[in-house]
């Protein structure tokens, strides 16, 4: 009986043994490596996020086509239409059309004879930073309402310094700061008290020389241009105000109530988004504004809201942006009809309801009973 034979050499024997220890001593590659399992909230948040994504992809869609349905039934051509939008764009045009447009409504509104408003952005500090970014978005929907508005106001933002928080998620929108000036829309660094202190100290002064001041709002009136609101404009302007202007804070823990606006007042309201954790914290800044600073008296006072609606059990607190649309609104509709402004402005979940008992007056513009 013969005895099997080994034909496999030393050295391949040997190699293949450094090879099977080499495979067994590796790390396993990317592509041999499983996926983290997600938690069964993690899951539920995918699912989530990839259903709205498919319900905003399907509206786009939809709305595209209702768009090139209504452009066939009035015999448009819309591919006329976009090369001659880019043309105009390349002109220069729409920026014109739009600038005549933005001319228009600030000279039929007024603005310049208007009440203002300004954002306090003075609690970033007191604020987690997915606070600071609501908050930011919050300034970015009121500048996109003020832009749209048919009797648009003059609006400043104090207090967003340069390595702040809030300017840093401001910065990523285009044509930030330059734009917004040119739409009555101002952001400073400096704080409240400065931009106001200032402002006020210019009216002051400029007491013994009425008659050429006079003059000099004259050539500007209604254009927009008194405060930086040319297009290339990136100076964020002091705001020019009126003699005997006032500075009233707008919080919800005021004695004080609105009946109407007045035009020759700043009406502020405090950059907080605190999830009603910092409780006071407008009105403790309004007092300790007036108690440090003698030449520039400060009022407090909350909108009318326990006066004209049944809230049942839902929150009083309003966000930034909520509260500057039921100011532009309530001006938009003469300064008359708080339940309409109000009504207008807040999300359907409030589920608020307007008291029959209360019904507003109408006030003349510029009255202030508060």
């Amino acid at each position: 009986m013969e005895a099997s034979t080994d034909t496999t050499s030393p050295s391949t024997a040997a190699d293949t043994a450094t090879t099977t220890k080499e495979q067994t001593n590796a790390p396993p590659t990317a592509t041999t490596e499983d996926p983290p399992a997600l938690s069964k909230k993690a899951l539920k948040r995918q699912k989530r996020w990839e259903k709205a994504l498919a319900i905003k992809k399907r509206r786009k869609e939809q709305s595209k086509e209702i768009r090139r349905i209504k452009a066939q039934n009035e015999g448009r051509d819309l591919d006329a239409e976009r090369e001659q939008q880019k043309q105009n764009e390349k002109e220069g045009k729409g920026w014109e059309r739009r600038e005549k447009l933005w001319r228009e409504r600030c000279q039929k509104g007024n603005i310049d004879e208007s009440f203002r408003v300004c954002f306090d952005c003075h609690f970033e500090d007191q604020m987690t930073w997915k606070e600071v970014n609501s908050l930011s978005l919050q300034l970015r929907y009121a500048y996109a309402m003020n832009r749209k508005s048919p009797m648009p106001l003059h609006v400043h933002v104090t207090g967003v310094k340069g390595e702040c928080d809030t300017r840093k998620h401001l910065e990523k929108i285009d044509g930030f700061p330059g734009r917004w000036a040119g739409r009555a829309y101002h952001v400073h660094e400096e704080s409240l008290e400065d931009v106001f202190g200032n402002a006020l100290s210019n009216v002051a002064l400029s007491k013994d020389d009425e008659v050429k001041e006079a003059e000099g709002n004259d050539a500007v009136k209604c254009e927009g241009k008194e405060e930086g609101t040319d297009k290339d404009d990136s100076q964020q302007s002091q705001p020019v105000l009126r003699p005997n202007h006032q500075l009233v804070y707008l919080t919800g823990d005021s004695e004080n109530t609105i009946s109407t606006l007045d035009n020759n007042t700043t009406y502020i309201i405090g950059g907080i988004v605190d999830r009603n954790r910092l409780k006071r914290a407008a009105i403790e800044r309004a007092e300790a504004i007036g108690s440090n600073n003698s030449t520039l008296p400060i009022k407090t006072a909350r909108l009318p809201l326990d006066e004209h609606f049944d809230f049942k059990g839902s929150t009083r607190i309003l966000t930034c942006n909520h509260v500057f649309e039921i100011l532009l609104k309530y001006r938009e509709n003469g300064y008359k009809d708080w339940g309409k402004a109000v009504m207008s402005v807040l999300p359907d979940r409030k589920d608020i309801h307007e008291k029959e008992e209360k019904k507003d007056e109408p006030k003349k513009d510029g009255e202030d009973k508060s």
